[in-house]
């Protein structure tokens, strides 16, 4: 199973504790999850300057993301089907890894409920359906 983490999910799993953190340990631990070079600087981004962490904390955070997945570069097209089009680098992801699952809260890639072949479910689905069995 291959499964795209929105940054949401990064974020929400590094700064807030809870079942999305589950969810991060999950994919992480069974090497399910493929995140890109833009995840990573969207997140540190978000976390630098909307939660005001430290960048260092940022830095440690990144590596040991770094460590643990092998991080993708797409080299696909960009799809332009997204309300925001900065999601459409999610989508391109998700298109170029063939993956099984994109995980998100954003409410402008829920609505496709679909990519291709690939199922765009919110972090509480992917939860209970394949984390509390």
């Amino acid at each position: 199973m291959k499964i795209i983490l929105d940054t949401n999910i990064y974020i929400s799993a590094f700064i807030f504790e809870g079942f999305l953190a589950k969810v991060f340990d999950y994919c992480l631990k069974n090497e399910k999850t493929y995140p890109s070079e833009y995840i990573l600087s969207e997140f540190s981004s978000k976390v630098i300057h909307k939660f005001k962490t430290p960048k260092h904390v940022c830095e440690a955070i990144i590596w040991t993301i770094r460590e643990n997945v092998f991080i993708v570069t797409p080299n696909n097209p960009i799809p332009t089907i997204c309300r925001d089009a900065d999601d459409n680098n999610i989508l391109q992801l998700a298109q170029f890894v063939e993956a099984d699952f994109i995980v998100t809260g954003d409410k402008d890639l829920l609505i496709l409920e679909t990519f291709g072949s690939t199922q765009i479910v919110t972090p509480r689905l992917f939860y209970d359906t394949f984390i509390v069995k």
